[in-house]
């Protein structure tokens, strides 16, 4: 599989937007669905173009290039807050089109992540994971992902309340 992971650029907004809304339907450990989503091209191009200047704030996209395809089959984005005590630290999110699970492109992409943070002198990261979502478990324990807390109750869906796991990596 021919693929290139590279940094988010305005000119990405349109299949941003259009993975997203994909992406958003295929599993239910996401926080919301498609319906939920209001993005607008404009907003997703001021958002790309804010980030661009920005060391805590990232979108990292895996694209398929090939005869056939052109696409973004995978998304990774840190986002952090630029204030002096907590400036070290950023949470990430990940996602990958479902035809793609089990092609390694999670890990490729948390790899790359996790490069990114190591050159810019980021020391944690940090995410929310659904304590059911074995496969992204699995995949955050094999990077060195440590759980750090449950979160009770914290996604209601379909009558149901779930509860998340806190995890951080220590870089």
């Amino acid at each position: 599989m021919n693929y290139l992971i590279r940094e988010a650029n305005i000119e990405d907004a349109e299949n941003v937007i259009e993975y997203i809304k994909i992406v958003s339907d295929e599993t239910d450990f996401l926080i919301s669905d498609s319906s939920e989503r209001k993005f607008t091209v404009k907003k997703e191009k001021e958002f790309l173009q804010n980030i661009q200047s920005s060391i805590l704030e990232k979108m990292f996209l895996c694209e398929i290039k090939n005869k056939t395809e052109n696409k973004i089959i995978g998304i990774c984005s840190i986002e952090g807050v630029n204030k002096i005590r907590i400036k070290h630290r950023v949470d990430l999110a990940i996602t990958v089109l479902k035809n793609y699970w089990g092609n390694k492109i999670g890990e490729k992409l948390i790899d790359y992540t996790i490069d990114y943070c190591k050159s810019n002198s980021i020391k944690k990261i940090e995410l929310t994971v659904r304590i059911d979502n074995e496969r992204a478990l699995k995949l955050y324990k094999k990077f060195g992902f440590e759980i750090e807390g449950e979160i009770k109750k914290f996604i209601y869906l379909d009558g149901n309340y779930y509860n998340c796991y806190f995890m951080g990596l220590l870089l």
